[in-house]
């Protein structure tokens, strides 16, 4: 069956889900977009309309709506969904038909998962956790809610991932790394020491910047 469909954000991770809405592995009927830039609404992106600010969100509640969080920063998205948190949505995961997904891996709720993507076994993915294009995830690696890796990034084994982590284009980490709740991993970085809490490390090796 059809599941109607609104998509939060109208920027980069939105559009993704809209003009490839039919690449995933669950079919979706796209009502909108809901976005907070007030010079998008009432306007088309990606073939769908802008309907308004994300507050509409209480015009949909309890409806039998599916909703997708296509917002890339992680403490965005985690600020928004905790202030809709009291609303009745359904919450599905996007993963494209070309991701290899190994058998023994769990994932959340609302993940997005991208092309090329690679996630080997014994992984687990909490909620909202977005993949992009092309990255591979060692065996035993575990990704908490609302975190982002942008393109290419590479997790060897047994890699930890708190909540709200960010890590930029083509980061990689060494087996057995934890990466600590709102850190941010420069691009390209090679971490190889455990990463603490809202630190924001770069480089090769990967080093405190804050």
């Amino acid at each position: 069956m059809t599941q109607k469909l609104l998509i939060i954000g109208a920027g980069s991770v939105g559009k993704f889900i809209a003009y490839n809405i039919n690449q995933f592995t669950q079919v979706f009927e796209i009502i909108g977009f809901l976005d907070d830039d007030l010079s998008k609404h009432g306007t088309t992106i990606a073939g769908y309309e802008v309907l308004g600010s994300v507050e509409k969100l209480t015009e949909y509640s309890g409806k039998g709506i599916a909703l997708v969080w296509g917002i890339a920063f992680p403490s965005i998205k985690k600020k928004l969904f905790d202030q809709y948190s009291n609303l009745s949505f359904a919450f599905p995961n996007f993963i494209a038909k070309t991701a290899w997904i190994s058998e023994r891996v769990i994932l959340g709720n609302g993940c997005i998962i991208y092309p090329g993507t690679a996630i080997n076994y014994e992984t687990n993915i909490a909620d909202f956790v977005v993949i992009n294009m092309n990255c591979s995830l060692g065996h035993n690696c575990s990704i908490q809610s609302f975190s982002s890796l942008a393109p290419g990034v590479n997790l060897g084994g047994n890699t930890s991932i708190g909540s709200c982590v960010e890590l930029g284009i083509g980061a990689s980490t060494v087996q057995g790394i934890t990466i600590a709740d709102n850190a941010t991993i420069g691009g390209q970085a090679m971490v190889v020491a455990n990463v603490s809490n809202d630190d924001v490390v770069v480089g090769i090796p990967a080093k405190s910047i804050k």
